[in-house]
């Protein structure tokens, strides 16, 4: 084969593996994009917030929403919702500490620890933020989540330690 043929046919292929890999993607994304789609619109059908700044999924002892945008007259406010869409909490941000703040605070309570994510979400049916990170102990590290209370003093509820090992 010449030169062009081989340029000709890599080409080919580099591009229908790119279309390949775009449906592909697609059709793994589809089932999370009509979710988050369906609970936008839902919380759009609250009433409750004008303008959606961000959406947060959160899984622990159920499926919850959370939305955290603004009202009519411009008041930041967090919405929680259950899995069907229904209205199980409404907080204002202003009762709240924002999640930079959050950040700040349990970043300075805990030196040497990695936070991997925080979230706004539902803990025994309460509202809470919830942190999963990292902590060195010894020579391993412990992944962790903790709770807190999800107001201004955002208090330690509860800390659970996830194993090092599983298995036999």
């Amino acid at each position: 084969m010449t030169p062009k043929r081989w340029l000709f046919g890599i080409i080919a292929c580099i591009i229908a593996f790119g279309v390949w890999f775009g449906f592909y993607f697609r059709e793994v994304q589809t089932p999370k994009w009509s979710e988050e789609a369906a609970m936008r619109d839902a919380v759009m059908a609250t009433g409750e917030i004008a303008v959606l700044e961000k959406l947060y999924k959160h899984v622990w002892e159920a499926t919850t929403w959370i939305a955290q945008g603004s009202t009519e007259e411009e008041s930041e406010l967090y919405v929680f919702l259950n899995d069907e869409g229904a209205l199980l909490h409404r907080i204002k941000a202003d009762e709240v500490l924002s999640e930079d703040q959050f950040r700040t605070k349990w970043l300075n309570e805990h030196s040497g620890a990695s936070m991997i994510r925080v979230t706004p979400g539902l803990f025994r049916e309460q509202p809470v933020w919830e942190v999963y990170y990292k902590e060195p102990e010894g020579n391993k590290e412990r992944y962790k989540y903790q709770f807190y209370s999800f107001n201004l003093q955002a208090t330690l509820i509860e800390t659970y330690t996830l194993p090092t090992k599983t298995g036999p």
